[in-house]
């Protein structure tokens, strides 16, 4: 019998199943991020506890052959070609090199980039350039190398920035940072981030922290201090308090009151499809880009171009909630005759379950969905 995508669907309401209309058509989509693994080598504070979450069952993973048959869908049904590869921390997924490659020999794929914490780069970037990276993004929460131990509470800041060095070294375009700006965590350091723009081609990022998991921003909380362990099951240890927020408006602020004009750039000319809004620095001729990524202050669910696949195989179609299609029974279940439409079926369904406006906390931890 060839299976249906409504059987693994997990709708909130009959209203997600409304005619297609803006980012709940499946032509928005132009991104499929792809988790590979839920492990990381890494405890953020802002994203777990210091002895880790219970991790998805290996034989639960999708394989890479599974991988590649969702990407075949995504290219021959939908039309998809970026596709970036996230975790967890996907550099701990064993034979990544060998991921890239097979993904790259896909016909259709344009653009496979990879997130990453960065630990493990100064080894992994020359072979994954070879075997076809198109971009990389690394996550530095800090530049002072003992905060960003506590922050991670595993990091080597300096490893981090050689892996990004050796990003550039060995060819990559545009390379970008990825910083989650917290009030009363690093909000002191975003002057040195966009510093690090006057000498290196790179595009850092700073990104609303989000509160996911167990962490809310809505509830009133007393600041912990950094290095707060959270409970086994989720993210409590990111939740800085009603105040750790700083928004778009205030963080330009503060890096314009240190380090002058920001001068808008066209975004158009920004590598990837992300929904960062691009400056540059006026002063000193600036080789790089500063992005701005307002998920809390300024929502972009009326233009969200992305879909989100679990390492586990279910398809996520928004980041704070939900909105699920389970398609693990259809790569390992279904029928192969009808397998490329049958996933295609389910991302176009999965799409329609895209809200209206995010709400103001994720369901689900970040390590577990991929960002």
């Amino acid at each position: 019998m060839r299976l249906t995508v409504l059987e693994y669907s997990t709708p909130r309401n009959h209203e997600s199943f409304a005619p297609e209309n803006g980012p709940r058509s499946i032509a928005a989509v132009r991104v499929l991020r792809l988790s590979i693994t839920d492990r990381c080598n890494y405890r953020c504070v802002y994203c777990m506890p210091e002895e880790g979450v219970p991790w998805i069952d290996h034989h639960n993973l999708l394989t890479f052959d599974e991988i590649a048959h969702v990407v075949r869908a995504a290219i021959d049904v939908h039309g998809i070609r970026r596709f970036k590869l996230t975790g967890g921390e996907p550099t701990v997924r064993p034979h990544l090199v060998d991921l890239v490659r097979i993904l790259k020999n896909i016909d259709g794929v344009e653009d496979l980039s990879l997130t990453t914490n960065g630990q493990l780069l100064p080894e992994l970037a020359r072979p994954l350039r070879d075997a076809g990276l198109d971009r990389v993004t690394i996550s530095i929460d800090s530049l002072d190398p003992a905060k960003f131990r506590r922050i991670t509470r595993s990091g080597d800041l300096a490893r981090v920035l050689l892996g990004l060095d050796r990003c550039l070294d060995v060819g990559f375009a545009g390379v970008k940072i990825n910083c989650v700006t917290m009030r009363g965590t690093n909000d002191d350091e975003l002057p040195a981030f966009a510093r690090l723009t006057l000498d290196r081609a790179v595009t850092v990022r700073f990104i609303e922290y989000m509160p996911l998991g167990d962490a809310s921003l809505l509830h009133q909380a007393i600041p912990a201090p950094i290095a707060e362990p959270g409970p086994a099951g989720g993210c409590d240890s990111q939740d800085r308090g009603p105040n750790a927020l700083v928004p778009e408006a205030e963080a330009r602020q503060i890096i314009e009151d240190q380090c002058g004009p920001l001068v808008p750039v066209s975004r158009d000319s920004e590598p990837g499809v992300g929904p960062a809004v691009v400056y540059r620095l006026a002063f000193g001729h600036a080789l790089g880009r500063i992005g701005f990524i307002s998920s809390m202050s300024a929502p972009f669910c009326a233009t969200c171009n992305r879909l989100r696949l679990t390492a586990d195989g279910v398809l996520r179609s928004c980041l704070f909630d939900g909105g699920e299609i389970d398609i693990r029974p259809i790569l390992r279940d279904g029928s192969p005759h009808h397998l490329t439409q049958d996933i295609a079926d389910a991302m176009t369904a999965c799409v329609r379950l895209k809200p209206d406006l995010h709400s103001g906390r994720g369901n689900k931890q970040m390590s577990r969905i991929g960002g």
